[in-house]
Protein backbone atom coordinates (compact mmCIF):
# COMPACT_ATOMS: atom_id res chain seq x y z
CA UNK A 1 0.00 0.00 0.00
CA UNK A 2 2.89 2.32 0.58
CA UNK A 3 4.44 1.77 -3.17
CA UNK A 4 0.46 2.80 -4.00
CA UNK A 5 0.51 6.18 -2.10
CA UNK A 6 4.42 7.18 -3.27
CA UNK A 7 3.66 6.29 -7.27
CA UNK A 8 0.52 8.20 -6.75
CA UNK A 9 2.34 10.87 -5.12
CA UNK A 10 4.85 11.18 -7.82
CA UNK A 11 2.21 10.75 -10.76
CA UNK A 12 0.33 14.29 -9.19
CA UNK A 13 3.77 15.84 -8.77
CA UNK A 14 4.16 15.62 -12.46
CA UNK A 15 0.66 17.00 -13.11
CA UNK A 16 1.25 20.27 -11.16
CA UNK A 17 2.42 22.13 -13.91
CA UNK A 18 -0.59 20.89 -15.61
CA UNK A 19 -3.46 21.76 -12.66
CA UNK A 20 -1.24 25.17 -12.44
CA UNK A 21 -2.01 26.03 -15.93
CA UNK A 22 -5.27 24.59 -15.78
CA UNK A 23 -6.65 27.52 -13.28
CA UNK A 24 -4.39 30.00 -14.77
CA UNK A 25 -6.76 29.34 -18.07
CA UNK A 26 -9.94 29.72 -16.03
CA UNK A 27 -8.68 32.93 -14.37
CA UNK A 28 -7.81 34.46 -17.49
CA UNK A 29 -10.96 34.57 -19.10
CA UNK A 30 -10.91 30.00 -19.70
CA UNK A 31 -10.04 29.10 -23.06
CA UNK A 32 -9.04 31.38 -25.84
CA UNK A 33 -6.67 29.81 -28.58
CA UNK A 34 -8.45 26.44 -30.32
CA UNK A 35 -4.65 24.62 -29.32
CA UNK A 36 -5.15 25.44 -26.08
CA UNK A 37 -8.55 24.65 -26.02
CA UNK A 38 -7.82 21.20 -27.19
CA UNK A 39 -4.80 20.77 -24.59
CA UNK A 40 -7.71 21.87 -21.77
CA UNK A 41 -9.61 18.88 -22.95
CA UNK A 42 -7.33 16.43 -23.09
CA UNK A 43 -6.02 17.39 -19.51
CA UNK A 44 -9.92 17.29 -18.06
CA UNK A 45 -10.00 13.46 -19.63
CA UNK A 46 -6.89 12.86 -18.59
CA UNK A 47 -8.37 14.02 -14.87
CA UNK A 48 -11.44 11.79 -15.39
CA UNK A 49 -9.42 8.71 -16.26
CA UNK A 50 -7.05 9.72 -13.33
CA UNK A 51 -10.33 9.56 -10.49
CA UNK A 52 -10.38 5.75 -10.76
CA UNK A 53 -7.01 5.82 -9.17
CA UNK A 54 -7.88 7.59 -6.15
CA UNK A 55 -10.88 5.37 -5.11
CA UNK A 56 -8.56 2.57 -5.52
CA UNK A 57 -5.67 4.24 -3.20
CA UNK A 58 -7.90 5.11 -0.17
CA UNK A 59 -9.08 2.48 2.14
CA UNK A 60 -13.02 4.18 2.24
CA UNK A 61 -15.66 2.70 1.19
CA UNK A 62 -17.15 4.08 -2.06
CA UNK A 63 -20.00 5.73 -0.20
CA UNK A 64 -17.93 8.15 1.40
CA UNK A 65 -15.72 8.41 -1.71
CA UNK A 66 -18.99 9.80 -3.79
CA UNK A 67 -20.52 11.61 -1.08
CA UNK A 68 -17.24 13.70 -0.31
CA UNK A 69 -15.85 13.89 -3.55
CA UNK A 70 -19.63 15.24 -4.74
CA UNK A 71 -19.92 18.00 -1.94
CA UNK A 72 -16.04 19.15 -2.21
CA UNK A 73 -16.39 19.40 -6.32
CA UNK A 74 -19.56 21.20 -5.98
CA UNK A 75 -17.63 23.86 -3.78
CA UNK A 76 -14.86 24.08 -6.25
CA UNK A 77 -17.28 24.58 -9.04
CA UNK A 78 -19.17 27.06 -7.18
CA UNK A 79 -15.60 29.06 -6.85
CA UNK A 80 -15.13 28.55 -10.76
CA UNK A 81 -18.25 29.80 -11.09
CA UNK A 82 -17.90 32.83 -8.58
CA UNK A 83 -14.73 33.74 -10.43
CA UNK A 84 -16.32 33.87 -13.56
CA UNK A 85 -18.81 35.56 -11.64
CA UNK A 86 -21.42 33.60 -13.70
CA UNK A 87 -25.00 33.75 -12.36
CA UNK A 88 -26.93 31.21 -14.93
CA UNK A 89 -27.26 28.78 -11.73
CA UNK A 90 -30.30 31.43 -11.30
CA UNK A 91 -31.53 29.01 -14.63
CA UNK A 92 -32.42 26.30 -12.28
CA UNK A 93 -35.77 28.22 -11.14
CA UNK A 94 -38.77 25.89 -12.06
CA UNK A 95 -37.00 22.78 -13.16
CA UNK A 96 -36.16 21.89 -9.23
CA UNK A 97 -37.67 18.11 -10.29
CA UNK A 98 -35.22 17.30 -12.64
CA UNK A 99 -32.25 18.59 -10.79
CA UNK A 100 -33.05 16.25 -7.91
CA UNK A 101 -33.23 13.13 -10.17
CA UNK A 102 -30.40 14.29 -11.73
CA UNK A 103 -28.04 14.65 -8.57
CA UNK A 104 -29.77 11.36 -7.52
CA UNK A 105 -28.65 9.39 -10.64
CA UNK A 106 -25.44 11.03 -10.40
CA UNK A 107 -24.85 10.10 -6.66
CA UNK A 108 -25.51 6.02 -8.36
CA UNK A 109 -23.47 6.69 -10.61
CA UNK A 110 -20.15 7.61 -9.27
CA UNK A 111 -21.10 5.20 -5.99
CA UNK A 112 -21.10 2.17 -8.36
CA UNK A 113 -18.33 3.50 -9.95
CA UNK A 114 -15.82 3.26 -7.49
CA UNK A 115 -17.27 0.30 -5.86
CA UNK A 116 -16.65 -1.73 -8.80
CA UNK A 117 -12.66 -0.73 -9.12
CA UNK A 118 -12.82 -1.19 -5.40
CA UNK A 119 -14.04 -4.69 -5.77
CA UNK A 120 -11.79 -5.75 -8.96
CA UNK A 121 -9.64 -3.33 -11.32
CA UNK A 122 -9.12 -0.09 -12.36
CA UNK A 123 -9.87 -0.80 -16.10
CA UNK A 124 -12.87 -3.58 -15.20
CA UNK A 125 -14.64 -0.58 -13.50
CA UNK A 126 -13.73 1.60 -16.28
CA UNK A 127 -14.63 -0.70 -18.88
CA UNK A 128 -18.25 -1.86 -17.77
CA UNK A 129 -18.73 1.63 -17.03
CA UNK A 130 -17.90 2.69 -20.56
CA UNK A 131 -20.78 0.32 -21.96
CA UNK A 132 -23.20 3.09 -21.46
CA UNK A 133 -23.89 3.97 -24.92
CA UNK A 134 -25.52 0.21 -25.09
CA UNK A 135 -28.16 1.39 -22.15
CA UNK A 136 -28.65 5.11 -23.88
CA UNK A 137 -29.52 3.60 -26.89
CA UNK A 138 -32.08 0.83 -25.25
CA UNK A 139 -33.31 3.56 -23.14
CA UNK A 140 -34.00 5.75 -26.22
CA UNK A 141 -36.04 3.33 -28.03
CA UNK A 142 -38.01 1.94 -25.05
CA UNK A 143 -38.26 5.11 -23.21
CA UNK A 144 -38.44 8.00 -25.84
CA UNK A 145 -39.68 5.64 -28.61
CA UNK A 146 -36.78 6.92 -30.40
CA UNK A 147 -36.49 4.54 -33.34
CA UNK A 148 -32.32 3.09 -33.38
CA UNK A 149 -30.44 3.31 -36.43
CA UNK A 150 -28.23 0.68 -38.34
CA UNK A 151 -25.16 2.23 -36.64
CA UNK A 152 -27.14 2.59 -33.02
CA UNK A 153 -27.51 -1.17 -33.69
CA UNK A 154 -24.01 -2.14 -34.55
CA UNK A 155 -22.31 -0.09 -31.69
CA UNK A 156 -24.75 -2.19 -29.43
CA UNK A 157 -23.45 -5.28 -30.62
CA UNK A 158 -19.80 -3.89 -30.79
CA UNK A 159 -20.46 -3.16 -26.61
CA UNK A 160 -21.54 -6.80 -26.06
CA UNK A 161 -18.96 -8.44 -27.61
CA UNK A 162 -16.72 -6.44 -25.79
CA UNK A 163 -17.98 -7.09 -22.28
CA UNK A 164 -18.02 -10.97 -23.11
CA UNK A 165 -14.08 -10.41 -23.57
CA UNK A 166 -13.31 -7.51 -20.93
CA UNK A 167 -14.70 -9.56 -17.90
CA UNK A 168 -12.86 -12.01 -17.30
CA UNK A 169 -15.10 -14.24 -14.71
CA UNK A 170 -19.10 -14.36 -14.76
CA UNK A 171 -19.52 -15.92 -11.85
CA UNK A 172 -21.58 -13.34 -9.70
CA UNK A 173 -20.54 -14.49 -6.46
CA UNK A 174 -16.95 -13.78 -7.01
CA UNK A 175 -15.30 -10.29 -6.78
CA UNK A 176 -15.21 -9.97 -10.61
CA UNK A 177 -18.64 -10.67 -11.33
CA UNK A 178 -19.82 -8.43 -8.19
CA UNK A 179 -17.56 -5.71 -9.79
CA UNK A 180 -19.17 -6.30 -13.31
CA UNK A 181 -22.43 -5.71 -11.86
CA UNK A 182 -21.56 -2.84 -10.11
CA UNK A 183 -19.72 -1.13 -13.20
CA UNK A 184 -22.51 -1.86 -15.97
CA UNK A 185 -25.26 -0.38 -13.47
CA UNK A 186 -22.50 2.58 -13.24
CA UNK A 187 -22.74 2.51 -17.17
CA UNK A 188 -26.83 1.94 -16.80
CA UNK A 189 -27.22 5.32 -14.47
CA UNK A 190 -24.92 7.66 -16.37
CA UNK A 191 -27.40 6.61 -19.50
CA UNK A 192 -30.31 7.71 -17.39
CA UNK A 193 -28.21 11.13 -16.53
CA UNK A 194 -27.69 11.20 -20.28
CA UNK A 195 -31.34 11.68 -21.18
CA UNK A 196 -32.15 14.07 -18.27
CA UNK A 197 -29.15 16.18 -19.31
CA UNK A 198 -30.76 16.68 -22.87
CA UNK A 199 -33.97 18.24 -21.47
CA UNK A 200 -31.59 20.42 -18.64
CA UNK A 201 -29.16 21.61 -21.03
CA UNK A 202 -32.06 23.52 -23.08
CA UNK A 203 -32.14 26.06 -20.17
CA UNK A 204 -28.68 25.64 -17.59
CA UNK A 205 -24.89 26.06 -19.53
CA UNK A 206 -23.01 22.92 -18.61
CA UNK A 207 -21.17 24.13 -15.82
CA UNK A 208 -23.95 25.13 -13.56
CA UNK A 209 -25.01 22.00 -14.55
CA UNK A 210 -22.38 19.84 -13.16
CA UNK A 211 -21.95 22.04 -10.03
CA UNK A 212 -25.68 21.68 -9.03
CA UNK A 213 -25.83 18.08 -9.80
CA UNK A 214 -23.06 17.15 -8.00
CA UNK A 215 -23.63 19.14 -4.85
CA UNK A 216 -27.65 17.51 -4.83
CA UNK A 217 -25.34 13.95 -5.27
CA UNK A 218 -23.51 14.99 -2.00
CA UNK A 219 -26.41 16.18 -0.08
CA UNK A 220 -28.30 13.18 -0.50
CA UNK A 221 -25.81 11.26 0.22
CA UNK A 222 -24.66 12.89 3.27
CA UNK A 223 -27.12 11.46 5.91
CA UNK A 224 -26.05 7.44 4.70
CA UNK A 225 -22.03 8.58 4.60
CA UNK A 226 -22.55 10.97 8.01
CA UNK A 227 -21.85 7.88 10.41
CA UNK A 228 -18.47 7.20 8.53
CA UNK A 229 -16.81 10.38 8.16
CA UNK A 230 -15.36 10.49 11.91
CA UNK A 231 -13.41 6.71 10.78
CA UNK A 232 -11.95 8.22 7.90
CA UNK A 233 -8.34 8.17 7.77
CA UNK A 234 -6.29 11.75 7.72
CA UNK A 235 -4.71 10.86 4.22
CA UNK A 236 -7.80 9.50 2.68
CA UNK A 237 -8.83 13.15 3.90
CA UNK A 238 -5.96 14.80 1.64
CA UNK A 239 -6.99 12.33 -1.15
CA UNK A 240 -10.73 12.57 -1.17
CA UNK A 241 -10.24 16.39 -1.08
CA UNK A 242 -8.08 16.24 -4.11
CA UNK A 243 -10.55 14.36 -5.75
CA UNK A 244 -13.29 16.74 -5.08
CA UNK A 245 -11.00 20.01 -6.49
CA UNK A 246 -8.85 18.93 -9.15
CA UNK A 247 -10.30 15.69 -10.67
CA UNK A 248 -13.75 16.82 -10.11
CA UNK A 249 -14.11 20.21 -9.93
CA UNK A 250 -11.02 21.55 -12.12
CA UNK A 251 -11.57 18.86 -14.90
CA UNK A 252 -15.24 19.91 -15.18
CA UNK A 253 -14.34 23.30 -15.63
CA UNK A 254 -11.81 22.59 -18.22
CA UNK A 255 -13.39 20.50 -19.93
CA UNK A 256 -16.72 22.49 -20.54
CA UNK A 257 -14.42 25.38 -20.87
CA UNK A 258 -12.87 23.69 -23.78
CA UNK A 259 -16.07 23.45 -25.35
CA UNK A 260 -16.22 26.77 -26.78
CA UNK A 261 -13.64 26.44 -29.06
CA UNK A 262 -13.31 22.27 -29.51
CA UNK A 263 -15.55 21.11 -32.82
CA UNK A 264 -18.03 18.45 -30.90
CA UNK A 265 -16.94 15.66 -33.26
CA UNK A 266 -13.33 16.17 -31.41
CA UNK A 267 -14.75 16.30 -28.16
CA UNK A 268 -16.30 12.90 -28.59
CA UNK A 269 -13.42 11.53 -29.60
CA UNK A 270 -11.03 12.74 -26.85
CA UNK A 271 -13.87 11.83 -24.29
CA UNK A 272 -13.71 8.20 -25.27
CA UNK A 273 -10.24 8.13 -24.24
CA UNK A 274 -10.90 7.91 -20.57
CA UNK A 275 -10.88 4.56 -20.07
CA UNK A 276 -7.79 4.47 -22.00
CA UNK A 277 -5.95 7.23 -19.71
CA UNK A 278 -7.08 5.35 -16.61
CA UNK A 279 -6.35 1.61 -17.94
CA UNK A 280 -2.81 2.93 -19.05
CA UNK A 281 -2.65 4.81 -15.77
CA UNK A 282 -3.25 1.41 -13.44
CA UNK A 283 -0.80 -0.11 -16.05
CA UNK A 284 2.38 1.60 -14.74
CA UNK A 285 1.38 3.05 -11.47
CA UNK A 286 -0.44 0.41 -9.72
CA UNK A 287 0.70 -2.53 -12.18
CA UNK A 288 -2.41 -3.68 -12.86
CA UNK A 289 -1.58 -5.62 -16.33
CA UNK A 290 -4.66 -5.96 -18.73
CA UNK A 291 -5.01 -9.30 -20.55
CA UNK A 292 -4.48 -9.12 -24.47
CA UNK A 293 -8.66 -10.46 -23.89
CA UNK A 294 -9.70 -7.42 -22.17
CA UNK A 295 -7.74 -5.05 -24.61
CA UNK A 296 -9.16 -5.88 -27.45
CA UNK A 297 -12.92 -6.07 -25.54
CA UNK A 298 -11.86 -2.50 -24.39
CA UNK A 299 -11.64 -1.64 -28.58
CA UNK A 300 -14.64 -2.88 -29.35
CA UNK A 301 -16.52 -1.00 -26.11
CA UNK A 302 -14.79 2.41 -26.73
CA UNK A 303 -15.00 2.36 -30.57
CA UNK A 304 -18.97 1.57 -29.70
CA UNK A 305 -18.75 4.97 -27.78
CA UNK A 306 -17.17 6.41 -30.52
CA UNK A 307 -20.31 5.27 -32.93
CA UNK A 308 -23.14 5.99 -30.96
CA UNK A 309 -21.81 9.97 -29.91
CA UNK A 310 -20.06 11.32 -32.82
CA UNK A 311 -23.66 11.80 -34.61
CA UNK A 312 -25.59 13.14 -31.12
CA UNK A 313 -22.67 15.31 -30.56
CA UNK A 314 -23.47 17.91 -32.41
CA UNK A 315 -26.88 17.61 -31.15
CA UNK A 316 -26.80 17.35 -27.70
CA UNK A 317 -23.04 18.12 -26.36
CA UNK A 318 -23.61 18.36 -22.80
CA UNK A 319 -24.91 14.48 -22.09
CA UNK A 320 -21.13 13.12 -22.76
CA UNK A 321 -19.66 15.30 -19.81
CA UNK A 322 -22.39 15.69 -17.23
CA UNK A 323 -20.59 12.97 -14.84
CA UNK A 324 -17.61 11.69 -15.45
CA UNK A 325 -17.57 11.10 -16.17
CA UNK A 326 -16.07 9.93 -16.82
CA UNK A 327 -16.74 11.27 -15.88
CA UNK A 328 -15.37 9.43 -14.15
Amino acid sequence: MRKLYLVLIVELTALEILVRRGIQLLLAGLIMKPHTALISLHFAVLLFGLSGLIGKAVQSPALVVTCLRSLVGALALAAVLTLRRDGSLMAWRGRLGILVAGGAVLAAHWWTFFAAIQRSTVALGLLTYASYPLFVALLGWLVLRERPRRLDTLACAAVVVGLVLVVPDWNFGSHAGIATVLGLTSGFTFAILTLLNRQAIVSVPPLPLVAAQTAVAGLLLLPLAAPQLSSVPVRDWAWLVLLGVVFTGLAHACFTASLQRVRMPVVAVVAALEPVYGIAAAWIFLSETPTYRMLLGGVLIIGASLLSLLPEAAHHPVPATSSSRSIE
